[in-house]
């Protein structure tokens, strides 16, 4: 129970550690970012859940229930698919140079969040209940609430739907992408979309950090890529020619 119990320390650093980044950027809930939340929020309730099955006690009752069940899924479900859909809206740019459909990203999340919690929030109930797992019949007081979670499945099956038509639709013939959509101030948006053979022709130049949006800085790559080729290069910088010849470092 103690050891099961810690593993809630790293976790909580880790999701206070997610919410101080959220907390320091700038929030725009586009499919990419509403996926990220998502996934924090499943991946909460999931942790909460764990922490109450650690507990011997309670784990006596709930044992081998659908309440196990639950925990389960919003922890690997939640907490993995929520991610991988996030990652996919926020990277397909960069991957193919071409965007995402928006509206149809923002339908997949929302069936992907209803279908979800309707399908596995009632089964806590169903576990505190005493409805076993690995059963093929349950008690006819349970049917109410599998139903519902019969009808989350569909629901979270429909919602791969969009998704899958807005990834091939685009990947075809959706809008170019350019080389920073989202307009970031990381090392990986100033490459081209896709990114070149060995990701940068030349050896690109950070002239700001992650978090400086609205701080009055100049930031090169959220400019027009016409106007980058004249930034000049900040003190101490070696040009690609120079660090190849293995010129003295200033």
């Amino acid at each position: 129970m103690i050891t099961t119990m810690v593993i809630a320390v790293p976790t909580g650093i880790k999701v206070f550690g997610w919410l101080a980044t959220i907390w320091g950027g700038k929030i725009q809930l586009n499919s990419a970012m509403l996926f990220a939340m998502g996934f924090i929020s499943m991946f909460v309730i999931g942790g909460i859940s764990g922490v109450m099955v650690a507990a011997v006690p309670f784990d006596i009752h709930v044992h081998d229930t659908y309440f196990i069940v639950a925990h389960l899924h919003y922890v690997l479900f939640g907490g993995s698919v929520f991610g991988i859909y996030s990652a996919i809206y926020h990277w397909f740019p960069k991957m193919t140079g071409r965007m995402l459909n928006e509206p149809l990203g923002i339908v997949h999340f929302v069936l992907t969040f209803i279908g979800m919690n309707l399908t596995f929030m009632p089964m806590h109930e169903l576990g505190l209940l005493g409805m076993n797992r690995r059963i093929a019949l349950y008690d006819p007081k349970f049917a109410t609430l599998n139903l519902v979670c019969t009808i989350g499945t569909y629901i979270l099956a429909v919602s791969t739907l969009p998704f899958l038509a807005n990834a091939g639709w685009s990947w075809i013939s959706g809008k170019k992408a350019g080389n920073n959509p989202w307009r970031a101030l990381t090392f990986e948006w100033m490459t081209t979309s896709p990114p070149a053979i060995e990701n940068f022709e030349q050896l690109p130049v950070l002239t700001s950090g992650p978090y400086d949006y609205g701080s009055g800085k100049r930031n090169p790559q959220m400019e027009p890529e016409e106007s980058q080729s004249n930034v000049e290069a900040p003190p101490g910088f070696i040009p690609p020619e120079e660090a190849r010849a293995g010129s003295p470092e200033p």
